[in-house]
């Protein structure tokens, strides 16, 4: 629970850090880590087994994943538990279908440095679009505002 808890002050703190935002580009490691494709927005999901919003929004952004034109837009999560083990029984739990990438070293929590969990990134070719923090009511809703506003048809 105490590692929890530091991973939380972790994010909290990263704050006043270089968080990603529009406009910026992921390091190469991020897109190497990450396998991003190329010809697609992809968006990135950090979320935790402990964090109560991603719990909730979750199921919503899986089944708008399986909804979507994987040619145009993915989903990619990003597990930050440093458990593995609870991660994956997490993502099991909630049948999560979109692919995982676990992060139990926090290594891309140290690159991406979200302010707020769960934390969206909308990325098309190592490019930042959009950055949304924290608990979103009708999350799926939203993420299909946000794609037309970034001018997908969908």
């Amino acid at each position: 629970m105490f590692k929890k808890w530091l991973v939380a002050l972790a994010i909290l703190l990263s704050a006043n850090a270089q968080a990603y935002q529009q406009g910026d580009s992921l390091s190469p490691f991020a897109q190497q880590q990450l396998g991003l494709n190329p010809e697609a927005v992809t968006i990135i999901d950090f979320f935790a087994e402990w964090c109560v919003s991603c719990r909730e929004e979750l199921p919503e952004v899986n089944q708008l994943a399986q909804q979507l034109d994987a040619s145009q837009v993915t989903v990619l999560g990003v597990d930050v538990d440093e458990d593995v083990e609870v991660a994956k029984a997490f993502q099991q739990e909630l049948g999560l279908t979109f692919p995982v990438v676990n992060d139990p070293e926090q290594t891309l929590v140290e690159d991406f440095q979200p302010i707020g969990m769960p934390a969206l990134y909308y990325v098309y070719q190592g490019k930042v679009l959009k950055v949304r923090y924290g608990a979103i009511n009708h999350i799926g809703q939203v993420i299909m505002d946000d794609l037309k506003e970034l001018g997908l048809a969908l």
